[in-house]
Protein backbone atom coordinates (compact mmCIF):
# COMPACT_ATOMS: atom_id res chain seq x y z
CA UNK A 1 0.00 0.00 0.00
CA UNK A 2 1.72 3.52 -0.94
CA UNK A 3 1.74 5.79 1.90
CA UNK A 4 0.14 9.36 1.00
CA UNK A 5 0.73 12.43 2.32
CA UNK A 6 -1.55 14.30 4.80
CA UNK A 7 -3.45 17.82 3.12
CA UNK A 8 -3.38 21.03 5.00
CA UNK A 9 -4.62 24.56 5.02
CA UNK A 10 -3.88 25.58 1.67
CA UNK A 11 -3.75 21.74 -0.20
CA UNK A 12 -8.15 21.62 -1.00
CA UNK A 13 -8.73 23.48 -4.16
CA UNK A 14 -12.02 23.95 -6.44
CA UNK A 15 -12.68 23.60 -10.16
CA UNK A 16 -15.53 24.61 -11.55
CA UNK A 17 -17.51 22.31 -13.63
CA UNK A 18 -18.73 22.34 -17.42
CA UNK A 19 -22.38 20.60 -17.33
CA UNK A 20 -25.46 23.52 -17.62
CA UNK A 21 -27.45 24.00 -14.91
CA UNK A 22 -30.88 22.22 -15.27
CA UNK A 23 -32.58 24.51 -17.52
CA UNK A 24 -29.68 26.41 -19.17
CA UNK A 25 -28.41 26.27 -22.36
CA UNK A 26 -25.30 28.38 -22.24
CA UNK A 27 -23.53 29.66 -19.23
CA UNK A 28 -21.01 28.84 -17.15
CA UNK A 29 -20.20 27.92 -12.90
CA UNK A 30 -17.73 29.90 -10.56
CA UNK A 31 -16.46 28.52 -7.70
CA UNK A 32 -16.58 30.30 -4.36
CA UNK A 33 -13.71 30.36 -2.06
CA UNK A 34 -12.91 27.03 -0.06
CA UNK A 35 -13.36 26.62 3.00
CA UNK A 36 -10.98 24.27 5.40
CA UNK A 37 -11.92 22.49 8.53
CA UNK A 38 -8.63 22.02 10.94
CA UNK A 39 -7.14 20.01 13.36
CA UNK A 40 -5.92 22.07 16.08
CA UNK A 41 -3.14 19.56 16.97
CA UNK A 42 -2.26 18.22 14.32
CA UNK A 43 0.02 20.04 12.32
CA UNK A 44 2.86 19.68 9.07
CA UNK A 45 5.46 22.33 8.36
CA UNK A 46 3.70 24.70 10.83
CA UNK A 47 0.26 24.27 9.23
CA UNK A 48 -3.07 22.32 10.91
CA UNK A 49 -4.30 19.32 9.10
CA UNK A 50 -7.50 19.43 7.87
CA UNK A 51 -10.21 16.88 7.65
CA UNK A 52 -13.10 18.83 5.49
CA UNK A 53 -12.91 20.89 2.57
CA UNK A 54 -16.21 22.92 1.19
CA UNK A 55 -16.99 25.17 -1.70
CA UNK A 56 -20.29 26.63 -3.24
CA UNK A 57 -20.56 27.12 -6.82
CA UNK A 58 -22.65 29.74 -8.28
CA UNK A 59 -24.13 29.44 -12.28
CA UNK A 60 -25.05 32.14 -14.27
CA UNK A 61 -26.34 31.42 -17.75
CA UNK A 62 -29.52 31.48 -20.21
CA UNK A 63 -32.33 29.30 -21.88
CA UNK A 64 -33.03 28.83 -25.32
CA UNK A 65 -35.58 31.30 -24.68
CA UNK A 66 -33.09 34.05 -23.43
CA UNK A 67 -34.36 34.16 -20.16
CA UNK A 68 -31.74 34.33 -17.22
CA UNK A 69 -31.21 30.85 -15.74
CA UNK A 70 -29.03 31.00 -12.52
CA UNK A 71 -28.30 28.23 -9.91
CA UNK A 72 -26.27 27.18 -7.20
CA UNK A 73 -24.53 23.93 -5.65
CA UNK A 74 -22.07 23.23 -3.04
CA UNK A 75 -19.64 20.30 -2.61
CA UNK A 76 -18.05 18.90 0.36
CA UNK A 77 -15.24 16.76 0.84
CA UNK A 78 -15.59 14.77 4.06
CA UNK A 79 -11.92 12.25 5.09
CA UNK A 80 -12.82 8.79 5.53
CA UNK A 81 -11.47 5.42 5.07
CA UNK A 82 -7.59 6.28 6.14
CA UNK A 83 -6.03 4.55 8.45
CA UNK A 84 -4.96 7.85 10.42
CA UNK A 85 -7.57 9.51 12.62
CA UNK A 86 -7.60 13.18 14.58
CA UNK A 87 -10.20 11.78 17.30
CA UNK A 88 -13.06 10.63 16.10
CA UNK A 89 -12.73 11.93 12.30
CA UNK A 90 -10.14 10.73 9.55
CA UNK A 91 -7.60 13.14 7.47
CA UNK A 92 -8.09 14.29 4.24
CA UNK A 93 -4.66 13.07 2.00
CA UNK A 94 -3.48 13.34 -1.32
CA UNK A 95 -5.38 12.89 -4.25
CA UNK A 96 -8.91 12.85 -2.52
CA UNK A 97 -11.68 14.61 -4.30
CA UNK A 98 -15.93 15.29 -4.67
CA UNK A 99 -17.83 16.38 -7.06
CA UNK A 100 -21.60 17.13 -8.09
CA UNK A 101 -23.70 16.55 -11.01
CA UNK A 102 -22.51 19.22 -13.11
CA UNK A 103 -19.07 18.39 -12.65
CA UNK A 104 -18.06 20.99 -10.05
CA UNK A 105 -14.79 19.37 -8.03
CA UNK A 106 -13.27 20.16 -4.58
CA UNK A 107 -9.70 18.01 -4.48
CA UNK A 108 -6.68 17.88 -2.61
CA UNK A 109 -3.07 18.13 -3.47
CA UNK A 110 -0.57 17.32 -0.68
CA UNK A 111 2.76 16.77 0.71
CA UNK A 112 2.83 16.84 3.82
CA UNK A 113 4.45 14.82 6.93
CA UNK A 114 1.98 14.62 9.45
CA UNK A 115 3.35 15.84 13.06
CA UNK A 116 1.80 15.87 16.48
CA UNK A 117 1.57 19.14 18.57
CA UNK A 118 1.19 17.86 22.10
Amino acid sequence: MALKSVAVQGDASASAGSAMYTGATSGSWTAGPVTETKYDVLTSGGKKVIYKAECSFSFVGENSGGSAVTGESSVTLEASGTGLQGGSTFVLVDGESANDSYGNTVSVSASAILQADK
